[in-house]
């Protein structure tokens, strides 16, 4: 990556590296490098738990009177998939993935999780280079602003699943909580679970539990039907 692009993506990010081999490890996609010292994916596992802990500290800090359950699924909200790609889309980042030989930028970007990977490599690699959670808190609050609004509907705790389940039983239709994803050390995992109707995926939650990732794909799924 030559230096006129690093300082197109430093511009677009709002930080500056110290060490430019970071920057283009972070956007070199495993099909370019199979190194694991080359590519995205360690650093993208490591801004993976970064943000999260940051999301959860803005959210606390933000609503401090709110209930556990109601932060989960607002970081839940957050953290996923489509607001992390749609945060790549306004930095105007993807362009810079650097990709195996033959592959299209265009075509490996629009599979699933690669640009909200691409994302938390960032996160990631800014705090590898930089040593500071305040920093790649700097550029979350940077990218995904529009997210923390100051306010969370948490009057009082909602059991989303009984909600869905009360649902499903109106509509006569199966109800399945699934785990897709398990990761993080045994003291501090993280689940990942898709809870699914009639065997169609109707929302994915993430959570320290496999009862909080549920609850929080249910109320996804409510969020879908209620729309």
């Amino acid at each position: 990556m030559d230096g006129r692009r690093i300082s197109e993506i430093e511009n677009k990010i709002g930080y500056v590296f110290t060490n430019k081999a970071l920057l283009e490890r972070a956007f070199t996609h495993s099909s370019a490098s199979r190194d694991a010292l080359k590519n995205y994916e360690s650093l993208e596992f490591l801004g993976d738990s970064i943000l999260d802990f940051i999301v959860a500290k803005i959210l606390m800090t933000e609503n401090p009177d709110a209930h556990e359950g109601a932060l989960t699924y607002r970081r839940s909200e957050i953290v996923s998939q489509d607001p992390l790609e749609k945060a790549v889309g306004k930095l105007d980042i993807a362009k810079y993935l650097i990709v195996g030989k033959g592959e299209r930028v265009y075509q490996i970007i629009n599979h699933t999780k690669v640009a909200s990977n691409l994302f938390e490599a960032v996160v990631g690699a800014i705090y590898m280079d930089s040593g500071s959670v305040e920093c790649a808190e700097k550029f979350i609050l940077y990218a995904l602003k529009e997210h923390f609004d100051g306010s969370i509907k948490h009057s009082e705790d909602r059991d989303y699943k009984s909600e869905l389940n009360e649902f499903a039983t109106r509509h006569r239709l199966t109800v399945e909580y699934v785990t897709v994803e398990e990761s993080g050390a045994s003291h501090n995992p993280t689940f990942v679970v898709d809870v699914k109707l009639d065997g169609v995926v109707a929302g994915r939650g993430k959570g320290k539990s496999k009862k909080s990732a549920q609850q929080c794909a249910a109320g996804v799924a409510l969020e879908h039907i209620n729309l």
